[in-house]
Formats: structure tokens, sequence, C-alpha cells
């Protein structure tokens, strides 16, 4: 009997010892302002999410529906920008370059804001093939700033 709650001890303190903390182990800290941050980030990633899914072939596509969804994703992306203020509870996964080189964040969260839009165009247009160009500049706009801007995951 002793030793199953022995090993049910050392069992349960393993898994506790083996849980995510974060990058390098280190959870960070998140006030209200990255929180919001965040939340604004993954409200709109179902939309970008089923626009990717027409874009790589995954779903139908439906004209009008991508006009749609390329419209709410142009209004839904910019909502993120409006919590970038340094946030003395923790800024979560943003890394201090962002306050330490506004310019350089700034023209980032620009070029971003321009590639929504060229997507935006791309699908009133209606041709699928300039669609799939215009998502694909929106995800490595996106990428390139993760690499830079956000802790690695």
């Amino acid at each position: 009997m002793n030793l199953k709650i022995t090993l049910f001890a050392l069992a349960a303190f393993g898994l506790a010892a083996c849980g995510d903390n974060g990058a390098a182990g280190v959870s960070a800290a998140k006030g209200d302002i990255s929180q919001n941050r965040s939340s604004a980030f993954k409200s709109f990633m179902p939309t970008f999410s089923s626009m990717g899914k027409v874009a790589k072939g995954d779903d139908a596509y439906d004209v009008e529906k991508f006009k749609a969804l390329a419209a709410s994703f142009q209004d839904e992306a910019k909502e993120p920008f409006n919590y970038f203020q340094n946030d003395p509870q923790g800024n979560g996964d943003a890394l201090p370059v962002i306050w330490a080189k506004p310019a350089e964040f700034k023209a980032e969260q620009e070029k971003f804001q321009a590639a929504v839009a060229q997507l935006n165009a791309a699908a009133k247009t209606g041709n699928l093939e300039n669609i799939r160009v215009a998502y694909q500049t929106v995800e490595n706009r996106c990428s390139a700033c993760h690499q830079t801007y956000r802790q690695p995951k």
C-alpha cells in the first residue's frame, strides 16, 4: 500500500515538474493590457483560418463569403494594435524591443495592415489566385513580426 502511495506521489511530482512554463522555462506574466492584446489577436484567428482553408484549397471557394471574411478581417486586424502599450503588470509574449524601437515596430504594423488591405482588395476582385498570393503575404507579415517581436513558443 505504501509503495503505491509513494509511486503515485513520485508520478504526480514528475508530471508537475514537466509542466509547460513557456519559453526558457519562464512563464510570461500578463497584465490587463497584454491580456486584451492577446484576446484581440485570438479573436481574429477564426476569420483568418477560414480564409486560409479556402486559400490553401481545403475548403470550397464562395466568392461572397470570402469577400465578407476579408472585409471583417480588415476591421478585426486593427484591434490588437490598440493594446501595444507597455504593461507594468507584464507584457506576456511581447518582447521589449517593441518599446525600445517603436518606429520599427510601427513600420511592421503598417506593412501588416497594408497586406491585410491588399487581401481585402484581392477578395473584392473574386480572383482566387490573387487571393492566394495576398493571403500568403499576410501570413508572411505575421511570421516576420512574430520572429522579431514575440517570445518564441
